[in-house]
Order: C-alpha cells, then sequence, then structure tokens
C-alpha cells in the first residue's frame, strides 16, 4: 500500500468511497514521524491511500473533502502549541464537518510536564467542538504517568492518542496501531472499506 505523505502541498483525491486524511503541526519532526505513521497504518488498515499533510501548507478548508479527519500536534514547554496550529485554530473551527469524524493525537513530555502533557488535544477538541463532527479515538489515560492535561476527561480519559516519544518510544507503533483501529471501526471505515 502507497502512503503518500507530501510535506508542502494540497491534498490530492483518493478516488471513490469514504477517504481519511492526517494533519499535522510539528516544531521539531517529532509528530511528523508520528503522523507519517499513523497515515501509513490507517493506510494498511484501511486498504487506500492516506495522506500525511502539514497544517504549515494546508488550506484547511480541503479537510472537509474527507470522512475521517486525523490530526496530530505537539504540546511543548509549558502547554504551549506549535505556531501552525495555533494559527490553523480559527480556520479549523470554522469548518462546517457535519456528518465528518475527527480523531486526534498529540506528542508530549509526561515526565518532564505531566501538568500539560499533550494539552494540545484538549484545545484542539475544543476547536473542534463547534464544527459538527463526531469526535471518535478516547484513550485510556491510565497508562501515563501525568497530573493533569487538557485533553483529560473524567480523570480516566485522554480526548485522543497521547504519544510520548521522549520517554516511551518503544510503545508508539503498539499505541498507533491499537488506536487506529479504534478509530476506524469507531468512524465506520471498517463496514465501508474491504480490508
Amino acid at each position: 500500500m502507497d502512503v503518500v505523505a507530501p510535506d508542502r502541498g494540497s491534498i490530492t483525491e483518493q478516488g471513490p468511497g469514504p477517504s481519511a486524511v492526517v494533519a499535522y503541526a510539528t516544531l521539531f519532526g517529532t509528530t511528523e514521524h508520528v503522523a507519517r505513521l499513523v497515515a501509513q497504518t490507517l493506510a494498511e488498515f484501511t486498504g487506500r491511500g492516506v495522506q500525511a499533510v502539514d497544517l504549515a501548507y494546508l488550506d484547511v478548508s480541503t479537510l472537509a473533502d474527507h470522512d475521517l479527519i486525523v490530526v496530530g500536534a505537539c504540546t511543548w514547554n509549558v502547554g504551549q502549541l506549535p505556531p501552525d496550529l495555533e494559527s490553523s485554530l480559527e480556520a479549523l473551527g470554522a469548518l462546517d464537518l457535519r456528518g465528518k469524524h475527527v480523531a486526534l493525537f498529540g506528542t508530549g513530555d509526561q515526565i518532564g510536564y505531566p501538568d500539560t502533557f499533550v494539552d494540545a488535544i484538549g484545545v484542539m477538541a475544543d476547536t473542534f467542538g463547534g464544527t459538527g463532527a463526531r469526535l471518535v479515538g478516547r484513550w485510556p489515560a491510565g497508562e501515563y504517568d501525568i497530573v493533569a492535561s487538557r485533553a483529560l476527561v473524567g480523570g480516566e480519559e485522554l480526548l485522543g492518542l497521547a504519544l510520548d516519544e521522549d520517554n516511551e518510544p518503544d510503545l508508539t507503533q503498539r499505541r498507533v496501531a491499537s488506536w487506529v483501529a479504534q478509530v476506524a471501526a469507531e468512524a465506520g471505515f471498517r463496514d465501508r472499506v474491504s480490508i
């Protein structure tokens, strides 16, 4: 399965049937690496091409052309967002995504920043809250050693997949594989796409 993952430019057509895209905002390349892994895993799972596109070079209105929109960002320092996500929040929040599914992932450092770990997921969830999209892909919080996060719901779940490439890179591939399977099922891809 070929995965188209350009760094720049627009999203290309995937043909008839349900489509998915992975958009990301990164600072030092970690989130880009994870976004490509998510796109590749989703492509393998669904049997369809999935692009990983950098928010820095993307007309965010094109995201609405897809049935499943996966968005990832890092949280750095004390809860700060990457500039490319911060500058895109208003446009993302203005999208009409009724009938679409949105899944979120974030990268961060749970040891160095246990009070703001993957806060970007919570910010993105708030942003997409008014778009009409159905948020999918909640993830158990129990396997992380954190004190607080804007992504944390009820102390037991995160609003998306959290990845700690600083301290637990060996868990990333397993977490991505499990999460992608969950997201694809919640978004109805398993029912609509031959695997």
